[in-house]
């Protein structure tokens, strides 16, 4: 018995090890708390996700996931398919139409005057 709790707990360690958890803040466009809920809801679906914060001020989604259960592109491209650009990956004309209007962040002054460069900074354009 105390042999195959000794193997267990050999196991339960190496697979702990195993894992690879880390944090990465990247630009995520939205408005209001909808906005909040809707993009930290499907970013918490991933298995491998232990918290999603978003940021509506900073425009920024902190992910903290395990690296090798979870892509951040993939999380971003979920994101954008429910309407919200989301990094380098840019929500299509159809997904942001169906965004409720006080999701519609590229209709709100000085929102869609951003650049997005993927970073979590943002940068104005020169006009």
């Amino acid at each position: 018995m105390k042999r195959i709790l000794i193997i267990v707990a050999a196991i339960a360690i190496s697979l702990s090890a195993s894992a690879k958890v880390v944090e990465k803040t990247f630009t995520v466009r939205g408005h209001c708390g909808m906005c909040k809920s809707n993009i930290e809801k499907v970013s918490k679906g991933f298995e491998g996700v232990q918290s999603a914060e978003y940021d509506l001020q900073g425009q920024t989604l902190k992910l903290v996931f395990d690296k090798k259960k979870v892509n951040v592109k993939d999380v971003q491209k979920a994101i954008a398919e429910i309407g919200y650009d989301a990094g380098k990956v840019k929500a299509s004309d159809e997904a942001y139409n169906k965004l409720p209007g006080c999701c519609r962040y590229r209709e709100i002054e000085g929102v869609s005057d951003h650049h997005m460069d993927g970073s979590g900074h943002d940068h104005h354009h020169a006009e």
